[in-house]
């Protein structure tokens, strides 16, 4: 963690009130992509409409750009999964339908845990929605209802033309500083997790810190000394 992010997160509890004993801070990085070819092993596609979302949810956009719930967004020059956005345009042909990093102030799961609604666009009509929710136990939880939509993928039986709608309900308990991975035959979501110091409330900005270079992915891996993360189609998978 970079000392210029930890000190960016301290003015930002100070002024929104978040406390270190209630909110766990994190710095997360969620990258959604939609594969070129959807594998030929899908079986789960639903014609235009798809089972009920679980959730409304909040513009995930509009909570950034507002920084409500203690969110934060990070400038895109942080970005730790740039490199891994690359090697799927590059290997894999994907579309990045989504591409986030932010801090997050993380509580446990609790009835007001808000929902948030992701969206994205991608070639040919290809479109992400979805809801997000985070809390924290002993690992970062995540609670995911992700659907991505390509237009004119089927046909109904008098040859009109249907949407495919590929859907994506998990929920997933993931350690810190490792690189996590939701696979789906016709996409998929790579997710970085950073936690920062416990002692975070008593740092000062320091305007030196302005100086101070992001800590970026190299392209043997994340940062944090995990493996790189295997994005190929999962039939090609050992």
């Amino acid at each position: 963690m970079s000392r210029r992010l930890t000190a960016l997160l301290a003015g930002l509890l100070l002024a929104t009130g978040v406390v270190a004993d209630t909110a766990r801070p994190y710095a997360l990085e969620v990258i959604v992509f939609a594969r070129s070819t959807p594998s030929q092993s899908i079986d789960e596609v639903f014609p235009s409409t798809a089972p009920p979302m679980l959730a409304e949810g909040l513009d995930f956009e509009f909570a950034l750009e507002a920084e409500l719930e203690g969110l934060l967004p990070l400038p895109s020059e942080s970005y730790v999964l740039n490199n891994s956005a690359n090697r799927l345009r590059r290997q894999l042909g994907a579309d990045i339908l989504f591409h986030r990093r932010w801090i997050h102030p993380l509580l446990p799961l609790s009835d007001t845990t808000p929902w948030f609604r992701l969206a994205g666009l991608g070639r040919d009509g290809v479109r992400l929605d979805g809801v997000v929710r985070w809390s924290i136990d002993r690992f970062i939880e995540l609670d995911a209802d992700l659907r991505v939509t390509r237009p004119n993928e089927r046909f109904d039986l008098d040859g009109t033309p249907l949407n495919a709608v590929y859907v994506l309900q998990e929920f997933r308990k993931m350690a810190s500083k490792d690189i996590h991975y939701l696979d789906h035959p016709a996409f998929g979501v790579i997710i970085a997790a950073e936690p920062l110091p416990e002692d975070f409330p008593l740092l000062q900005t320091d305007p030196e810190l302005d100086a101070t270079a992001p800590e970026t992915e190299t392209d043997a891996g994340p940062s944090t000394g995990t493996q790189a993360i295997d994005v190929s189609p999962p039939g090609s998978l050992p």
